[in-house]
């Protein structure tokens, strides 16, 4: 039995040293090889068909292994723990949540969800752990009472910016998957529908965050990403900005060896600007994290105080 035993050793190593009872058979084991492994403990059970080899540290991600293998070979990391382990903003690896087609598993456990439209596209992995694409946790993170609109919009804009998930294959998934009653699919399309063709997000967390503070602090929504109207034959694009008052405003979220790097472009932008009447506003991540307030006041006053451009 040593050539079962060493393939079941490079299983684990790759399982954060876990292992199934289905994968021991298809090696060759037999349940009398598995018996004797346990008396002797040099296997341990950890979950109900699930075994693991000594030495290995507890973690997060190996407890979301052992729930993926005691669930089934077709059974996948989702919702939550999807997130958690795709890195997604606002997500800790606490809750362990697996996946797995409707009617594969008869006991379900509060970690287990059964789904009728999961399919093999939806599929992926991540650090050995079999998961749900990017596209697919994010709908079913619509689903999750705890991830509230906001909250899925500003995942939803994240996982687009950072080339993650583009919004057009959202919309795709969220089409072939919508269906009366399918839960979550209202504020899935809701944060959608306010992001369609033209719909331009936020480059940066900063970005948002400047965002949050102009809509807190009472102010109209600006123009994002806003082009120079001075340079109309060139590359050039600020922000956010009030067209109508001819403000400009940046989020500065660089470093300070990079922001003294590009200081003298800056300066000769913000020039330009000011040559041809517009105000430049630029608020760095001191500002708008700690004084939000202030940050709203030098808007609205800016605003207050600016001539209507013509």
């Amino acid at each position: 039995m040593a050539d079962v035993d060493g393939g079941v050793a490079g299983l684990a190593s790759r399982q954060f040293g876990l292992f199934s009872r289905a994968q021991v058979l298809t090696a060759g084991g037999t349940a009398s090889l598995i018996d004797r492994r346990l008396r002797s403990t040099r296997w341990s059970k950890v979950a109900e068909g699930v075994y693991g080899l000594p030495g290995w540290p507890g973690s997060w991600r190996r407890r979301l292994m052992a729930a993926c293998l005691e669930a089934g070979p077709a059974a996948v990391a989702s919702h939550q723990s999807a997130a958690a382990l795709h890195r997604l903003p606002t997500f800790p690896e606490s809750p362990i949540v697996v996946m797995l087609a409707h009617g594969d598993h008869q006991r379900l456990g509060r970690h287990l969800r059964q789904s009728t439209d999961l399919r093999p596209a939806h599929r992926a992995v991540v650090d050995g752990i079999p998961v749900t694409s990017i596209a697919r946790t994010l709908v079913d993170l619509a689903a999750c009472r705890e991830v509230t609109f906001p909250r899925l919009a500003m995942v939803v804009e994240d996982a687009h910016v950072n080339r993650r998930c583009a919004l057009p294959a959202l919309h795709l998934l969220y089409d072939e998957l919508r269906r009366p009653g399918k839960r979550g699919m209202r504020k899935l399309g809701a944060v959608l529908a306010s992001r369609g063709p033209g719909y331009v997000p936020p480059e940066s967390v900063l970005e948002r965050r400047l965002l949050k503070v102009l809509r807190e602090g009472g102010l109209p929504a600006p123009r994002r990403q806003y082009p120079l109207p001075w340079r109309a034959s060139a590359e050039g694009r600020v922000d956010l900005a009030y067209p109508d008052h001819r403000v400009l405003l940046e989020a500065d979220g660089r470093r300070w060896h990079a922001r003294m790097d590009q200081m003298e472009a800056d300066r000769r932008r913000d020039n330009e600007a000011l040559n041809h009447g517009w105000r430049p506003y630029r608020f760095m991540w001191a500002d708008i994290t700690k004084h939000p307030e202030r940050v709203a006041a030098t808007v609205r006053d800016a605003l207050a105080s600016a001539v209507p451009s013509a």
